[in-house]
């Protein structure tokens, strides 16, 4: 490696590394910070070294002669040993296909004391930012444009470097380039153009990135406005092409993760096919569009882990929407069908924090679904939406999902029948428009356990960028509980036991809407869970067969306002419900419908 390569990744390293450390952040304080490094010790057996700096591929990996690369390193790995990586940024797409055993697991991990970063963002833009950028004197204030074309990259996903908080995408430079921060309707756009915060947007017939860091200066209370540096020649920024995956696992067998920081992902951050005894321990994730995407894996443990989505504190739900999509026109690569159709604004920097997916009907095999699953102690923030739970003997527990602009936990599978014997237990769920989803789609087959949660959802989240008519927008949560979708196959068999929510109150929302879209052919318990509302108490609505499987039993419901009263007849209308009286003849004696 030449000296000015080596002092070029060391003043990289430095300044992307220690940044956070030294409270040298230019851009936006950090919403989720970095845990510090870890002290665990070194495995027995042999341990093998990488150093993104002072390394060489060439090398034997021995300590004082690490290799460079992780992808080097791991094509040289047996059962039983350990990869360790220096302190530094490992700009890489990690391939892992290893094969430890189970009682000889390979392990990947920071060095004791140090953090490691797995970083699958343009090197470009952190090693030397004040030369990868130029003026844009075509574009609006702030602009600026690569100094370089990044050709045949689809589209490139974004973050602050020193801060890992999310940049928008944008799909027109009208939006990036506007000087209007409201929704402003239009009959001929949909919506005038309008800047949504710090953001890029890549130009496909010339092959540059587009940047602007302008400052936003919306009203709403307690909303978190960008006020950070606005030249991205002084700034660390991750640019990502939409096609880079920082891991992808495939078909490793028995391989831990530890003490890790993985970022810099387009579409997927982190990709887990058909893996096998997987773990991670004290491994951050900064999601691309999504965090994890998992397909045929298991068994899985994730523990005092985190997946932090990019959606940032400026951004609303409604720009994130996907307005058009339809077989004649997909915004923006084919024109409208017609003057005035709907138009998109922003990509949603992050749709999903964990996604699972299941099997195709062509696949001879398909096997196995994702099963065997622990994810616990371990943090889910800021996404569109959080995590999707689906297959076989799955617990999620002890966990913090918070500030979700629509699911917190999805629970239906993508596949039909994969479902069974899912536990969701002793978590905190905040910040989400709803706590709990379903698709309609996934059942009848399996059950699922929901129990000891608190879903606390008094914050609310943006959900209507602010207009004219309303310059402080509209901040809310919606149910706890919400089902996506026609029935066609229903859902899966739900329990609901000794859970706290905390929500509004809205029409349908009886025991917060836990009594919604029953059928035939699956069941429903819902048993001793404290229903706490905000303001007034529900009308008593039940949107279901009142025939099917369902038992409603032992729930406590109170309201903060004390003024509020309950509506006549609450629990009356429940029991003249038909099928309550053959609903009263199952149940054991003594135990009576609510």
């Amino acid at each position: 490696m030449s000296l000015q390569r080596t002092l070029v990744l060391l003043i990289g390293w430095l300044v992307a590394g220690d940044a956070a450390a030294q409270g040298k952040i230019l851009s936006h304080a950090p919403v989720r910070r970095l845990p510090p490094p870890a002290n665990r010790p070194l495995d027995k057996g042999p341990v093998y070294f990488v150093d993104a700096v002072k390394g060489n591929d060439s090398n034997d990996g021995g300590e004082k002669t690490p290799w460079r690369t992780i992808n080097h390193g791991l094509k040289r790995l047996q059962a039983g040993d350990t990869l360790c990586l220096r302190r530094g940024i490992y700009h890489e797409n990690v391939y892992c296909a290893v094969s430890g055993r189970k009682n000889a697991p390979i392990t990947i991990r920071s060095f004791p004391g140090e953090q490691a970063v797995i970083d699958g963002g343009l090197p470009t833009f952190q090693r030397d930012p004040a030369k990868a950028w130029v003026p844009c004197p075509e574009g609006g204030a702030d602009e600026y444009r690569s100094a370089q074309p990044y050709k045949n990259i689809r589209d490139v996903v974004g973050l602050f470097g020193d801060s890992n908080v999310g940049l928008q995408t944008y799909w027109h430079a009208k939006d990036l380039r506007a000087t209007n921060e409201l929704w402003i309707d239009d009959p001929k756009q949909m919506v005038q153009p309008v800047y949504c915060g710090p953001g890029l947007w890549y130009d496909r017939l010339t092959g540059y990135i587009h940047v602007r860091l302008a400052h936003t200066h919306l009203e709403t209370p307690r909303l978190a406005n960008y006020r950070g540096e606005t030249d991205p020649r002084k700034l660390l920024l991750v640019i990502a092409p939409f096609n880079s995956v920082p891991l992808f696992v495939d078909m490793a067998r028995f391989v831990r993760f530890q003490d890790l920081v993985i970022r810099g992902g387009g579409h997927n951050c982190v990709v887990l096919q058909t893996g096998v005894g997987l773990e991670f321990d004290n491994v951050t994730i900064f999601a691309g569009t999504y965090g994890v995407r998992s397909r045929g894996t298991g068994p899985l443990k994730m523990i005092h882990s985190a997946i932090h989505g990019m959606i940032p504190p400026w951004a609303w739900r409604d720009e994130n929407g996907l307005y058009t999509y339809n077989p004649r026109s997909y915004d923006p690569f084919v024109p409208a069908a017609k003057p005035g159709s709907e138009r998109n604004v922003a990509r949603l920097p992050t749709h999903a924090l964990l996604v699972t997916e299941g099997s195709y009907e062509f696949e001879v095999f398909h096997y196995p679904y994702n099963h065997d699953w622990d994810i616990s102690y371990s943090e889910f923030t800021d996404g569109h939406d959080g995590v999707y739970l689906s297959g076989r003997e799955i617990r999620f527990h002890h966990n913090f999902v918070d500030g979700m602009q629509d699911d917190g936990i999805y629970l239906s599978s993508p596949s039909p029948h994969f479902n069974d014997n899912i536990h969701i237990y002793q978590n905190l769920i905040t910040g989400c428009l709803m706590a709990f989803s379903c698709n309609s789609q996934g059942g009848p087959d399996g059950t699922i356990s929901i129990y000891r949660n608190i879903a606390d959802l008094r914050r609310g989240v943006n959900v209507s960028r602010p207009s004219p008519g309303n310059r402080q927008g509209k901040v809310t949560s919606y149910h706890i509980f919400l089902v996506h979708g026609r029935e066609l196959l229903g859902i899966e068999s739900l329990r609901f036991y000794q859970n706290t929510f905390v929500s509004h109150a809205h029409s349908g929302s009886f025991v917060h809407r836990t009594w919604v879209n029953t059928t035939p052919r699956t069941s429903r318990r819902v048993f001793n869970n404290l229903c706490v509302y905000l303001k007034n108490y529900p009308d008593t609505v039940i949107l279901g067969a009142p025939e099917h499987d369902i038992a409603i039993d032992g729930n406590l419901h109170w309201c903060f306002d004390k003024a509020a009263k309950l509506p006549e007849g609450l629990l009356d209308k429940v029991r003249a419900l038909r099928g309550f009286e053959e609903e009263r003849q199952e149940l054991p004696a003594g135990l009576v419908p609510q």
